[in-house]
């Protein structure tokens, strides 16, 4: 079963790839995006194809009188559900739930800025959610892999790698610094994982790899992905941030100062 819901999905992913290519509109894409990109591993034209899927639900959750925050405390019993999922082996079914635990952390920032109600109160219950899904999705992955060591160290990287990164962005942003770069930051990393997870039992069987219990190499691969590239990143991220620490601002026609001591004549 799960074999044919990912078949499905990939048809359905393929069509609708295939929709946004034909008729791609530019100003649309633009209008949902509103805020630059920052640097990372997908490609422009695959995070172009998330906006064009996310944004026609706008309207509906609009209709519904739905808010932000309401979209934001959805994500977290998805993930869970994600988690529990990826955690009894059903990958196949876990990757969707985990694509839509993303959407739905997605939309929620899309709706703010459609509709200008996006505070900072909602910024710190987003950013809250967001912690506990990533937590909660990586403990899934733990706890499937708890008897394999290889990819349970991996899975633990990852998951320190994920809390890291976002605390190395969060200290720097408390001083007035925002280190917005790197790899694998939280799109990518769900991305990855969701759909490593959608494909892994369709990978496995072609791979010949036992019914019972597999390890999903697809998985492993992007887990170890994952693991190098935001522990990678939150270095990065804590060390422009001390650089930049250590390293007043001169305000132009301001003298340096050099020391805070002056010596006694």
């Amino acid at each position: 079963m799960e074999i044919a819901a990912t078949s499905t999905f990939l048809g359905l992913l393929i069509m609708l790839f295939s929709c946004f290519v034909a008729g791609r509109n530019p100003d649309l894409i633009e209008r949902a995006r509103r805020h630059p990109t920052p640097t990372g591993v997908l490609p422009e034209i695959a995070i172009d194809f998330g906006y064009w899927l996310l944004r026609p639900f706008l309207g509906m959750f609009r209709f519904v009188n739905m808010t932000p925050n309401t979209l934001s405390l959805l994500s977290l019993p998805a993930s869970i559900a994600a988690a529990m999922t990826i955690g009894m082996g059903r990958f196949g079914f876990g990757g969707p739930l985990l694509l839509l635990a993303f959407g739905l952390d997605a939309w929620d920032g899309l709706l703010a800025r459609e509709t200008a109600v996006a505070t900072d109160a909602g910024e710190v219950v987003d950013a809250t959610l967001d912690r506990f899904n990533d937590v909660v999705v990586m403990l899934g992955f733990l706890y499937y892999y708890r008897l394999d060591v290889v990819p349970w160290l991996l899975a633990g990287a990852a998951l320190a790698g994920t809390v890291v990164v976002s605390y190395a962005r969060a200290k720097g942003q408390a001083f007035g610094i925002d280190p917005n770069f790197g790899y694998f930051q939280r799109h990518e990393r769900a991305l990855c994982l969701a759909v490593a997870a959608t494909f892994a039992p369709a990978i496995a069987m072609l791979g010949g790899e036992p019914m019972e219990h597999p390890r999903y190499y697809a998985v492993v691969l992007a887990l170890g992905a994952v693991a190098v590239g935001t522990n990678i990143t939150a270095v990065s991220r804590a060390s422009f941030v001390i650089k930049r620490l250590r390293t007043p601002a001169i305000i132009p026609g301001d003298s340096p100062v050099v020391s805070s001591i002056v010596p006694r004549p």
